[in-house]
């Protein structure tokens, strides 16, 4: 678990870089779209975000063909939008919508890469005291 780890974070903080250069990149600065009915909280949609980098990551480090990746993409987002009680049309237009403009977009992808980091410091301060607590019963 060790090694995988740091691998992941690497991974999911390159993906971050990468999304927000490409949303950035692919924004038109002068229009900013017009707000869903549905839209998803900017709260609750950065949990949700840091959420698929995850599970991106878990994808992209599995050892499986791909068919079977895409089914267990299917079933990983199908899980994530149902426990936010979400449509994929919804988290798509939530996004479309804070990230047409820059600073929101930026913001979005920042706030869910800390939430990334802050998750990864936790499991290594547990996993640190459960070591401990193995070494020492």
């Amino acid at each position: 678990m060790n090694n995988i780890c740091p691998k992941l974070t690497k991974f999911v903080l390159v993906l971050l870089a990468s999304a927000t250069t490409l949303l950035v990149g692919c924004n038109d600065k002068k229009r900013v779209m017009e707000k869903p009915d549905n839209l998803i909280n900017r709260i609750t949609l950065v949990n949700i975000l840091a959420e698929s980098y995850l599970i991106e990551s878990t994808l992209q480090v599995s050892p499986t063909d791909t068919v079977l990746k895409d089914e267990l993409a299917r079933r990983y987002y199908k899980d994530l939008f149902d426990r936010y009680h979400i449509t994929n049309e919804q988290f798509e237009s939530s996004i479309a919508y804070y990230v047409s403009e820059e600073k929101s977009a930026e913001k979005l992808l920042n706030d869910a890469s800390a939430l990334i980091v802050n998750k990864k410091r936790e499991i290594m301060i547990q996993d640190s005291v459960m070591n401990v607590a193995i070494q020492n019963p």
